[in-house]
């Protein structure tokens, strides 16, 4: 069970997790923690690690904690603090001893250029950098920010090597299907650099020339029935009295003989069959004839069954092996192709790390010296981990003891944001001796806050997919006075929910049709409260007067 956390008064010991949704005061715990370990820890600045995924939350951090220590300084010197400062209050009873505290905020401000704080790369890259011999790494290593053209020039390479050797029909497929080296480098684009990814595919150690065989020799056989049995056929099918009139329609099936004769004349065999071909295959014929009627007979259907199920069979170990083949040549080649130029990639930093930890010779030494070097560790953002990244922490800070805080929202996990893995995250929160939650929600609307657990708190098991991801109610923060907003003369509801009916009531909607379909209808409801806010209309904060004019469509949210 999570316990609600109180930053002032939480046991600063051991692996602890904190789980917080957007707008329940994440940076203002992290800022509580790092000053109760400066103050009551006294670790210096320069040894407090704290960990997040981006330049702008690093800065936002810095600035943050910086402008809390000034404060809190201030405080200690005057004996007192602002009545509406409640942080600073709390902090002067939990410190008695002020010209301790005075002391050690001091030291802190003068030092805090040196403040350890930095983005997951940046750490990794001054932890290599200043650990050369442990890791084993060069001196003379640049940074490579962008790999896109060394990945390029590797999926050039790839394509011309499995290609240019590769059958006619297969090279046809991958033509007709659009395929380029770009296409291809894209599919696989999100799995590289991630060594804990089993490569796999549903046709597993498949002999992609036995099926090509095995296609061919199933194609030329149909080719030949076709060729000497057409009339033959095309009479079973017209006049068969016992297939279903709906399925074998008498004007539809000379379309079907026509496709037949373009794709049974060809030299190379294409492996994506015409629209239809089932109804030559005697499984179809078997399950389409009237009820305790025999189905039509001949060799050439089941000819077609065996050449369906080949040619499926050839392409889906063309689709999925390419890439695969692809995957495990981008990952080889391209560590290779930096190694020769002496540089490393942000995705290298991480694995780099991760290796130097794991080495059975210098690794223990190496974690030793960042835990010296880093004696607590706030790590922001944390649902964005992924297993090298929780490993690298986990190896340096697990069973010892020290302060270590995750911070994290295990609902936006789910969404895999930049590379983010559910399971990392759950694995982590399994690790850790302690688990709180922030419930208190600073900064949305009360009535918002509301709906939303009216939505989620009625679904009783996997609200957000996973069994060990829960649903916590939060708490509109009783403080803070939040401005409703009125739109003609109307209180508008905060959540909102839009129906977007499909083109085609007997399909789901595509997810490209309804990204457009929302994006299209968030701006456009923007565009009328822009135009509302023009005419005077739009307000926040006081009701206005009265108007009797029809309300617009719209509010603070909107979930489609």
């Amino acid at each position: 069970m999570m316990q609600r956390l109180d930053p002032l008064y939480a046991p600063l010991t051991g692996l602890n997790f904190i789980e917080a949704s957007a707008g329940t005061g994440k940076t203002y715990t992290i800022t509580a923690l790092y000053l109760r370990v400066v103050m009551g820890e006294a670790i210096p600045v320069n040894r407090i690690l704290v960990v997040t995924y981006t330049n702008a939350a690093t800065k936002e951090l810095r600035d943050r904690i910086r402008t809390r220590l000034a404060q809190i300084r201030l405080a200690f010197q005057r004996g007192r603090a602002d009545a509406d400062d409640e942080f600073s209050v709390r902090m002067l009873d939990l410190f008695p001893n002020r010209d301790l505290a005075i002391r050690r905020l001091t030291n802190a401000a003068r030092g805090f250029d040196e403040a350890a704080i930095f983005t997951i790369h940046g750490f990794c890259k001054r932890v290599l950098g200043d650990n050369a011999f442990e890791s084993g790494l060069s001196f003379e290593t640049e940074l490579m920010a962008d790999t896109g053209d060394l990945l390029q020039e590797i999926a050039d390479d790839f394509w011309r090597r499995e290609f240019y050797r590769a059958s006619p029909m297969v090279v046809q497929y991958f033509l007709d299907k659009k395929y380029r080296p770009e296409k291809l480098l894209g599919d696989i684009g999100r799995h590289l650099g991630k060594p804990y990814l089993e490569l796999s595919t549903p046709e597993g150690e498949a002999d992609g020339a036995a099926l090509e065989r095995a296609f061919t020799a199933a194609y030329q056989q149909a080719r030949r029935l076709w060729r000497d049995h057409r009339v033959e056929i095309e009479d079973l099918l017209l006049n068969a009295k016992t297939l279903n009139g709906n399925v074998y329609r008498k004007n539809s099936i000379p379309g079907w003989l026509n496709a037949m004769d373009g794709y049974l004349t060809v030299e190379i065999p294409k492996l994506e069959l015409f629209d239809k071909f089932d109804r030559f295959t005697a499984s179809k014929l078997q399950t389409s004839v009237n009820q305790g009627k025999p189905a039509p007979q001949h060799p050439f259907f089941d000819a077609c069954e065996t050449l369906k199920a080949a040619c499926e069979t050839l392409a889906d170990y063309c689709r999925h092996q390419i890439p695969v083949k692809l995957l495990a040549y981008c990952n080889a080649e391209l560590a290779t192709r930096k190694r020769q130029q002496q540089a490393q990639s942000y995705d290298d930093l991480l694995l780099n790390l991760h290796d130097a930890l794991k080495n059975p010779r210098q690794g223990a030494a190496l974690a030793e010296a960042l835990r010296h070097r880093y004696a607590a560790a706030l790590i922001d953002e944390f649902q964005d981990t992924d297993p090298v990244q929780y490993e690298i922490f986990r190896s340096i800070y697990a069973g010892t003891g020290k302060p270590v805080f995750l911070v994290g929202d295990p609902k936006q996990a789910i969404y895999s944001f930049r590379g983010a893995d559910i399971f990392a995250y759950l694995n982590a929160r399994r690790d850790t001796a302690y688990g709180y939650t922030l419930d208190v929600n600073w900064r949305s609307d009360p009535r918002l806050l509301t709906a939303l657990n009216a939505v989620f708190g009625t679904v009783k098991t996997q609200p957000f997919l996973f069994d060990d991801i829960l649903f916590q109610p939060a708490i509109p923060a009783d403080k803070k006075r939040h401005e409703p907003l009125w739109i003609q003369g109307r209180l508008e509801p905060p959540l909102q929910l839009w129906f977007v009916d499909s083109a085609d009531p007997k399909e789901p909607m595509g997810k490209g049709a309804a990204n457009e379909g929302a994006a299209r209808a968030t701006a456009a409801e923007i565009a009328r409260l822009l135009n509302l806010g023009t005419r005077g209309q739009a307000r926040i904060g006081a009701e206005p007067a009265a108007d009797r004019s029809r309300p617009l469509a719209g509010g603070d949210m909107a979930v489609l």
